[in-house]
């Protein structure tokens, strides 16, 4: 999983990771979170994203920024 236009903006990069972080403690279903991150993200550098990258966008997100 390598998508360089996810950081192209390393600081958007990092709030955005926060606020799928953010949804995961607070409980929204798994469904909803990656909905979110996919939202979250796309557009920009990265135009689209596949549900399944979404998907391993916010396992990447629980294993760094929500411990």
């Amino acid at each position: 999983m390598c998508w360089p236009g996810l950081v192209a903006k390393e600081d958007r990069a990092v709030d955005r990771a926060l606020n799928v972080c953010s949804d995961i403690k607070g409980g929204k279903d798994d469904v909803t979170v990656r909905k979110n991150a996919k939202s979250r993200y796309e557009g920009g550098t990265v135009p689209s994203l596949t549900d399944d990258q979404a998907a391993n966008i916010v396992t990447a997100v629980k294993a760094s920024f929500c411990s």
